[in-house]
């Protein structure tokens, strides 16, 4: 958390403190609910209004404590939302690491004044010297005597030790031998191999490469075929196109000189025409000018003026009409425009919603698969619901009958029961009667009362058999309800899945109805569309023709006007002349009336051929827009019947090259097929080969092993012997150096005695030399002795140093050889495993044979499949080893059908070189985990994860996976050296070092400690940088009959419950056989000679013992494991 007044300095946190109403704030970045907020509020306030002021009940009637969870009167009963994995009371993991700080630390100079307490405390120490004077009576001779025996018994115990030593060491050359010999024999075999995969790879390699030449080139030329196929077939066409275009051609050049010809008498006609209206008019003009006399010239005069006016009104008329046709012409022109875009607008519509057609097509077809597979799910359901109903009313009756049997039985022996407790009550009284009349027959009657035991302790024994079938029956009532709960919430499982399948279909079968709906409008929609387009285009076409009209019209008005304009003009120029010649030309009126008359029977005879010839070329004209709209209509048809065709032939020539290419692949596939038939047949046969030697070298393997464990069972006896011959050195050394000391005093004691005595004698007598050169002798004697001891010492402390060498060097052998056996071990399970899934495949191929062989891609799933019930491998996540961060690292597993193989990438897969193995025997149980088990896992992984639980001695595990240095960023919580797990401490309490004499605590500034977190061993580090082998191995180790855990998280809860389904198969139906700890020994075990000791520290899950019923599984607690003391 963070500190709600933090500041810089001092001085600005009390600011911030004694302005703490307006100075409190929440971060933004850390989420937190209005009730916290005002709980915080509440207790940072003035004593006056803080909560809590009445007393206790105010703070517990807050919001921020009030939950579904607990109360304040059941929160010690509920269970904790986080509860930490602890390993050891002092097990630190779950804080995070306090960085070193790099600042040089503070020293104290020390106090020059004396004070006393660093001094030892003299005064306090304890010597008994009352020992050395208990054998003052006993003469110096024995004592000699006895040194030269004990003498002469250390030589021996030397010496054969010194034997003991070399067979060892014989033994232990034999055993490397025979080790080098193994090695040497699994290199060549690994060696041999791998040169035969290599040449395989090899030829395997060059024959695919000339098979797929071979296809290449079989496709080429298949497509080349194809190619000139296709070039002849685009040649004819091409051919009938230009034989089509040429007859088009002919028949275009035919109408056009029709249409000349037409042209040209059409032009002739014209011409006539012209001719006849021109002598019309000048006929006219002279006819006008003989009729009007000069007296009636002024009246022609206003006439013409009255002509030229009506001629202006009609000239602005047509002006009108024309400007009119102009607007008009516009307007349509603009109706054009606004068509056109419409149809535009409805040919995108249109294809759009042919589009959507089409989409809606495909999504009905994938409604009505998924309807197909919803009815024939429903179906299965409801065939399986049936079963379990029959299952159930089975498991029912078969229940009632046992409980009727039961009861009926139980009554019976209870009325026997009864009848012969009577019977032997009334015998009892009977034979109680007859003793005092009958003494003599009292023998008799005491068999009778044996016999009469006897039969009720063998009713007794019939009751008990008979109670432990009813307790058995009992249990497998209570499994059938069991299974009959189970059925019944399958059932309801069931019965939910229904109706939501069934509330599914019906959604689908509205949508279904709607979509049909839809795609109905749409096309009437489209068919309307379609209708207006037609309409659209017919009024687009009677629109031009009539603005063509109106354009020619207003041509002819204004050429008419300038001829009018024209004309006015001339009209007045001759106005004039026409007054002059209108004397002259009465007098031929006469005659151009008779020349009028015989032209206007003339003109009449040419408006009549006008007339015909106009009546045939509005008739040829018809004829030949219909025969154009024919043509139009026939060169669509022909159009669309060329494209129908084309695309046709493309879908055939496409159809035909897909036929190729199939029957290619089909070509490639049974050469394939049989390649691969007889390459698993020579892999098979070399395999089966393999196998044998294998076979054959795993059982020397074994015998050797069984071998090596013998010679090591006999050396961890005389290593004990050797042991216990130690200890025995140990305390005869002991007694020695008593018996030294003791024989020093006594000398001492003896020299002084003598002193005295000869200075008396001296006194009294002159002073004889007989005495002072025994004296210089037994000191010579006594030197001498005291050097051979010396020298014995010397060779006692190097022979031990010297054996306690070569027994560490063993033990590292010993480890050695432990790991290197159970890393080819490991590597043995998985070539078992392979050779195993070779078997499987060629027991499949035999099975199947050749004409049942279905030819498609995946051929080689199905063979792999032959028995999915052996064998299963995939990727499975494995929890990581950092205890602070819950994560997974995914892994592949491989389950046998006696191991589970574990590897850590496909590299390791295909070189057989396993992390880890489970035997499958020594599995307990397979179930899905539950939040309590995985409280730090997420939630969305839980019905993923599933639980193993295993027998410790089925587990094998790599001495890489203990070795390997984690991560910087990853670091490890304990460090493992000679079985050891040392965990970094400092001590401010008093507390000794057990390798050297050294303080290993201090108050202020301790130096740097590690302890052993089994076996509480306490060192400095600096031992375990400089001198790690003045530390003993570590006299810990744990029961190997002990179950542990592995949680492991699958992709899907499908494939978890594969898994479990399968592993739950491959379970053995009897109990796991726990053997001894002595026969399964680990590489920690092995690697301490030492007798085991109980863990001190509790197992991290409770280890399971197995009931008779069903391969259930009671956990015992073992929490209450009592912790052994460190040897001195």
């Amino acid at each position: 958390g963070e500190t709600p007044f933090y500041a810089e300095s001092l001085i600005g946190t009390y600011g911030k403190i004694m302005n703490h109403q307006n100075a409190l704030s929440f971060p933004d970045d850390v989420e937190m609910s209005k009730d916290a907020k005002d709980l915080i509020c509440a207790f940072l306030t003035d004593r006056k209004v803080r909560l809590g002021r009445t007393g206790v009940d105010e703070i517990k009637r807050h919001p921020f404590f009030r939950n579904d969870q607990w109360t304040f009167d059941n929160i010690r009963d509920t269970v904790a939302p986080v509860v930490p994995e602890l390993h050891s009371d002092i097990d630190t993991s779950n804080f995070d690491d306090i960085e070193v700080e790099k600042g040089d630390a503070e020293t104290f100079p020390p106090p020059k004044a004396f004070v006393g307490n660093q001094l030892p405390f003299i005064g306090f120490t304890y010597f008994k010297e009352d020992q050395l004077l208990k054998g003052v009576g006993t003469s110096s001779s024995d004592n000699f005597k006895e040194n030269s025996k004990d003498k002469e018994n250390c030589l021996d115990d030397k010496k054969e030790l010194q034997k003991k030593l070399q067979l060892l060491e014989e033994q232990l050359d034999h055993e490397m031998q025979a080790k080098d010999e193994l090695e040497q024999k699994c290199r060549n075999a690994t060696n041999r191999l791998d040169k035969l995969v290599k040449e395989l790879d090899k030829e395997m390699n060059s024959r695919q490469k000339v098979e797929a030449s071979l296809r290449q080139l079989e496709r080429e030329r298949a497509l080349l075929q194809h190619q000139s196929t296709e070039s002849l077939r685009k040649a004819e066409m091409e051919m009938d196109r230009k034989r089509s275009l040429e007859n088009e051609l002919n028949v275009l050049r035919d109408q056009l000189e029709d249409l000349k010809k037409r042209n040209q008498q059409s032009q002739i006609s014209s011409e006539e025409n012209m001719q006849l209206q021109r002598q019309l008019e000048e006929t006219n003009a002279v006819l006008q000018a003989e009729k009007e006399a000069a007296a009636r010239l002024k009246k022609t005069q206003a006439e013409a003026q009255k002509q030229a006016q009506s001629l202006e009104v009609s000239l602005r008329e047509l002006q009108d009409k024309h400007d009119q046709l102009e607007n008009s012409k516009l307007e349509q022109e603009k109706q054009l425009r606004g068509l056109q875009a419409e149809l535009e607008e409805e040919r995108r519509n249109r294809s759009l919603g042919a589009e959507t057609i089409s989409d809606l097509q495909g999504s009905i077809s994938d409604l009505e698969n998924e309807l197909k597979e919803i009815k024939s799910t429903l179906s299965k359901v409801q065939t399986e619901k049936k079963e379990l109903q029959g299952r159930l009313n089975n498991l029912e009756k078969e229940k009632n009958n046992q409980e009727i049997d039961l009861t009926f039985k139980l009554k019976s022996l209870q009325q026997s029961l009864e009848q012969e407790e009577a019977e032997h009550k009334a015998t009892k009284a009977k034979l109680a009667d007859k003793n005092k009349v009958y003494q003599s027959i009292e023998e008799a009657k005491s068999e009778a009362l044996k016999e009469m035991e006897n039969t009720l302790q063998e009713e007794r024994s019939s009751k008990l058999l008979v109670e432990e079938k009813l307790l058995q029956l009992q249990k497998e009532h209570s499994m059938l309800d069991c299974d009959y709960k189970q059925a019944a919430h399958k059932l309801e499982e069931l019965k939910t899945q229904k109706k939501k399948l069934s509330e599914e279909v019906m959604h689908l079968t509205s949508r279904l109805e709607e979509e049909i709906h839809k795609r109905g409008l749409s096309q009437s929609e489209l068919k309307m569309q379609k209708q207006q387009v037609a309409v659209l285009g017919s009024s687009e076409k009677l629109l031009k023709q009539e603005l063509n009209q109106l354009l020619e019209m207003k041509l002819s008005l204004e050429k008419q006007n300038q001829e009018l304009r024209r004309e006015k003009q001339e009209a007045d120029g001759q106005l004039k002349e026409l007054k002059d010649q209108l004397e002259a030309e009465q007098y031929f009126t006469t005659l151009y009336k008779t020349q009028t008359r015989e032209l206007k029977d003339e003109c009449d005879d040419r408006n009549k051929l006008i007339k015909e010839l106009q009546q045939q070329l509005s008739e040829y004209k018809e004829e030949r827009d219909s025969l154009a709209a024919q043509l139009e209509s026939s060169l669509t048809k022909a159009d669309s019947e060329q494209l129908a065709r084309s695309i046709a032939e493309e879908q055939y020539s496409l159809l035909e090259k897909e036929k190729i290419m199939k029957e290619l692949e089909i070509k490639d596939m049974m050469a394939r097929h049989k390649q691969e038939l007889s390459e698993k047949e020579a892999t098979i046969s070399s395999l089966e080969e393999s196998n044998r030697t294998l076979t054959v070298d795993v059982a020397n393997l074994a015998s050797e092993k069984e071998e090596l464990n013998n010679k090591l069972k006999e050396l961890q006896q005389e290593f004990q012997k050797a042991r216990e011959e130690e200890r025995q050195m140990n305390s005869l050394k002991v007694s020695f150096e008593r018996q030294l000391q003791s024989e020093r005093t006594l000398k001492i004691q003896a020299v002084n005695k003598l002193a005295e005595v000869m200075n008396r004698r001296e006194s009294v007598r002159g002073g004889p030399r007989g005495i002072d050169t025994e004296v210089h002798r037994k000191e010579k004697e006594n030197r001498k002795l005291q050097l051979e001891l010396k020298a014995e010492r010397l060779k006692f402390n190097s022979t031990m140093m010297k054996y306690q060498k070569e027994l560490t060097d063993m033990q590292a052998m010993m480890t050695e050889e432990s790991s290197m056996r159970q890393e080819l071990q490991m590597a043995l399970d998985s070539k078992d495993s392979d050779i195993e899934h070779l078997r499987c495949q060629i027991t499949s191929l035999s099975v199947h044979s050749l004409d049942n062989t279905s030819i498609g891609s995946g051929n080689d799933m199905e063979l792999g499949d032959g028995y999915p019930d052996s064998r299963l491998e995939g990727w499975i996540a494995f929890p990581t080893k950092n205890t602070k961060r819950f994560g997974w690292d995914k892994k592949y597993v491989v389950v046998s059908s006696k191991k589970l193989l574990f590897y850590n990438n496909e590299q390791d897969r295909e070189q057989s070189n396993p992390f880890m193995t489970l035997d499958i025997d020594k599995l307990f149980h397979v179930r899905p985990v539950t939040q309590t088990d995985v409280y730090r896992a997420d939630a969305r992984e839980i019905p993923r994860i599933f639980q193993i639980l295993y027998a410790n001695e089925g587990e094998s595990k790599r001495n890489e996976e203990v070795a390997v240095e984690p991560a910087p960023h990853e670091r490890p919580n304990y460090i493992s050296h000679k079985g050891h797990e040392f965990i970094l401490t400092l001590y401010h309490f008093p507390s000794n070092c057990d390798v050297c004499t050294r303080p290993l605590w201090s108050v202020f500034k301790p130096p740097p400690a590690l302890e052993c977190r089994r076996c509480h061993t306490k060192c400095h580090k600096d031992h375990m940088e400089r001198n790690k082998e003045s530390i003993e191995p570590c006299w810990v180790s744990y029961d190997a009959s002990s179950a542990k855990e592995l949680l492991l998280l699958t992709n899907s809860k499908e494939e978890q419950q594969r898994w479990i389904s399968h592993l739950l198969k491959r379970i053995p139906k009897k109990n796991p056989t726990l053997s001894p700890p002595a026969a399964q020994s680990s590489p920690q075990d092995s690697a301490s000679f030492f007798p085991p000791k109980v863990s001190p520290k509790p197992s991290p899950r409770n280890s399971p013992h197995l009931s008779s019923h069903r391969n259930a599984m009671k956990i015992q607690s073992t929490k209450n494991q009592q912790t052994s003391g460190k040897s001195s």
